[in-house]
């Protein structure tokens, strides 16, 4: 059997790319050769350069956590001495900042609750002098729960009634006031006179 020649020699798929119609008759006829890459099984060596030493695997070392029935020890959870004197520096720092804004708002919550005692504390009396024609004795449930003393430690509760009158009084105690309470009503015949001045820190 003869053998099969084929209309132009085998070449890479790079060089069977760049063939044209032109070139592909000239091969058919024998008076071109595309440049024919035999693949080889080696790489080709790059100039210049030389392998180095493959790398050292070093031996495990025997972990005794690692034996059968032998559980991996926790990681150490302490705190350093330095550690921990930051932190009480950190919470005095906070302390100091914090805690005086925090009582300046406790103290203003206690007096504005001082001021609204005192206001209900006058609107029953009004009530109660326009009803019965007289401010309510003492005895009386609803006055003498208007009337007790919240016993804050930072002001001074004094209440004051007669028959036609009834006052509140609210100073500073243990904390200077910028203006001192006065609640009052006063009915004398036809004329009613009331003032509200409201504690303020």
């Amino acid at each position: 059997m003869g053998k099969t020649v084929l209309p132009f020699p085998m070449v890479d798929r790079s060089q069977a790319l760049k063939l044209t119609p032109g070139l592909l008759r000239q091969a058919q006829a024998g008076q071109w050769t595309p440049n024919v890459n035999p693949p080889t099984s080696t790489p080709a060596a790059i100039s210049g350069h030389r392998p180095g030493p493959r790398p050292r695997r070093l031996p495990l070392r025997s972990q005794p956590w690692r034996q059968p029935g032998r559980k991996r020890p926790s990681a150490a959870a302490g705190f350093t001495l330095v550690e921990l004197l930051i932190v009480v520096v950190i919470i005095g720092v906070l302390s100091s900042v914090a805690m005086p804004a925090f009582l300046g708002q406790q103290n203003k919550a206690k007096i504005n609750a001082a001021n609204i005692q005192a206001r209900g504390l006058m609107s029953y009396c009004l009530s109660h002098f326009i009803d019965n024609g007289a401010m309510p004795n003492a005895g009386d449930k609803e006055y003498d729960r208007l009337a007790k003393d919240p016993n804050h430690a930072i002001i001074n509760w004094n209440v004051t009634r007669n028959d036609n009158k009834c006052k509140v009084n609210i100073t500073g105690k243990n904390l200077k006031l910028s203006q001192k309470g006065i609640f009052a009503i006063e009915a004398s015949g036809d004329a009613t006179t009331i003032q509200a001045t409201p504690a303020k820190k």
